[in-house]
């Protein structure tokens, strides 16, 4: 007999023995009853209510013949069979299959999975990237940081692993499709990702590791037939009769009936293409704000109490809303990096924007998280200008924002930042922290980048949400601006088999597409991309 059994509590130094006398108490039976127990999800429990934070754990539990359960099953224990959720199968292609090749068209975690999932089944594709290989973008991108010394073409966003290589690495997952979420994790497993990665409730790699992790991923879908284009930019969709027949890109024609566009949402250019080629496209809401950063030890103590310093707990997170009220709009944090950094990103010059990061071991004085405020398309409606699709208003929304920015911290790169109380009160500071860990960043007025709306709604909320965590000093806090590429403006429809209605043959995937946002979700609906080009391939 196989038994699920959910909310296990152990201690934080809990070890195999722990977890099988946890099961025996639940079940009420002695411990050779069980022949095999595996957890399968960690998560961890600091709750103030709590004498100690503990693990709460859900496992997986194989019976000894002769065990039954009584006819009122103990709380959360429930029998289950290997069909309750089937692990997620790839299907090969027939050996002697005539096909043009399926071409991906970005390599960040969409285009690497669909990529990946394509060649597994023998479909040969082509990956192309218009930034640099993995081992190649850390120099480039370090430069910038310290200097500012930008590449339009290979940067933080663009380049093999997509903007995730360089943000933080979690991996949160609001999907609810479990075999491709468990199928993209055992994919990173297998890349060489920490296995705890498989049952953590808050799964994180950070960027140090992503970094090994991608080039990987690249040699084993070139080793099963595929091919990988760097620094080669998509120019131009060919479309006949609705229909996609090829693409340019590096100046060179590439022949083909199925391109998943993952791009990212970051790849301006390439929506304006998809606009000239008439693809059906949407304006969508999405959400601008700050990043506020925070001493991480004020958060561990608020989120610890007494236990904070643990080292089974680690850099503590936090995740903070605040309803509307009055004329201010809602607010929530946003990809909270503990033990992280906050840094500059940019995808054309003239224009900046931030994000957080953190390595595997999350060891920075700092935590930071976004703080942010809905936009509806009502709100940017006015941006769309003369020679711009009205679908893509949002983009010039977002690159206002940015280029006040850019304008407003030097016209370096370095990003406007304010202590918090001056923040509030709408004054500049004369100083910051010398151990920020942006370093490239300097006092200047937040007034002109943001809309007076966001602004305000930000000042109202902030203290209030802060205020959740017991003891943050709010003094010590610096934000940054601005925080612009939450998630895309814009969507990319496409229709039930994947492609767009209106350009057969083309899959949008990812965050660019406008239907995921974050490193899980993108990387499953790159893999949902692949079985469609997969199924038509197959005929």
């Amino acid at each position: 007999m196989k038994l699920l059994i959910r909310q296990l509590e152990v201690s934080l130094e809990y070890t195999t023995d722990d977890v099988l006398k946890a099961v025996s108490r639940r079940l009420n039976c002695r411990s050779n009853q069980i022949s095999s127990c595996e957890v399968t999800r960690r998560s961890l429990d600091s709750r103030p209510m709590r004498s100690a934070p503990v693990f709460v754990l859900t496992a997986e539990v194989v019976m000894q013949s002769g065990f039954s359960l009584p006819q009122h099953a103990p709380k959360d224990v429930e029998p289950v069979s290997n069909e309750n959720e089937q692990p997620f199968i790839s299907s090969p292609l027939p050996a002697k299959a005539e096909f043009k090749r399926p071409v991906i068209v970005g390599a960040g975690p969409a285009g690497l999975m669909a990529a990946y999932h394509l060649a597994a089944v023998g479909a040969r594709p082509i990956l192309i990237e218009r930034g640099a290989r993995a081992e190649d973008r850390r120099a480039v991108v370090d430069a910038f940081w310290r200097q500012g010394t930008f590449d339009p073409e290979n940067n933080v966003l663009f380049g093999e692993g997509g903007a995730g290589l360089f943000s933080d690495g979690k991996l949160t997952a609001r999907s609810k499709d479990r075999p491709r979420i468990r199928h993209f994790f055992q994919t990173l497993v297998d890349c060489g990702a920490p296995t705890d990665i498989l049952i953590d409730a808050e799964p994180h790699i950070g960027s140090d590791v992503l970094q090994k992790i991608v080039p990987e991923m690249r040699r084993r879908i070139e080793a099963a037939g595929g091919e990988t284009l760097f620094n080669t930019a998509m120019t131009d969709l060919l479309v006949e009769n609705g229909r996609l027949t090829g693409l340019i890109a590096g100046g060179r024609e590439i022949r083909t009936d199925n391109l998943i566009l993952a791009t990212g949402h970051s790849a301006r250019d390439v929506y304006h293409l998809l606009g000239e080629r008439q693809a059906t496209l949407q304006a969508k809401p999405f959400a601008v704000g700050i990043r506020l950063e925070l001493p991480q030890r004020q958060i561990n103590q608020a989120q610890y109490g007494k236990f904070a310093g643990h080292s089974k707990l680690g850099a503590a997170s936090y995740k903070l809303t605040r309803r509307p009220e009055g004329n201010a709009r809602a607010c929530y944090s946003f990809c909270m990096c503990p033990g992280g950094l906050v840094i500059t990103c940019a995808s054309e010059n003239g224009a900046l924007t931030t994000n957080g990061m953190s390595y595997s071991q999350r060891g920075s004085i700092w935590g930071n998280a976004a703080f942010i405020v809905p936009i509806e398309p009502a709100d940017y409606a006015g941006f769309a200008g003369p020679e711009t699709h009205p679908e893509l208003a949002g983009l010039n929304f977002q690159l206002a924002m940015e280029k006040a920015a850019f304008l407003a911290g030097g016209g370096n790169f370095s990003v406007p930042a304010l202590m918090l109380p001056d923040f509030i009160t709408g004054k500049i500071s004369a100083n910051l922290p010398a151990d920020r860990s942006c370093p490239l960043s300097k006092p200047a007025s937040f007034d002109k980048i943001l809309p007076d709306f966001v602004l305000s709604t930000l000042r109202t909320a902030i203290p209030k949400m802060l205020r959740e965590l017991n003891g943050v000093n709010q003094n010590s806090a610096i934000v940054y601006a601005a925080e612009t590429r939450s998630s895309s403006p814009v969507r990319v429809v496409r229709s039930d088999d994947g492609f767009s209605p209106a350009i057969a043959g083309l899959y949008p995937a990812g965050e660019g597409a406008g239907y995921a946002g974050g490193i899980v979700s993108s990387a499953v609906d790159g893999l949902k991309a692949a079985e469609q080009v997969a199924a038509r391939l197959h005929g």
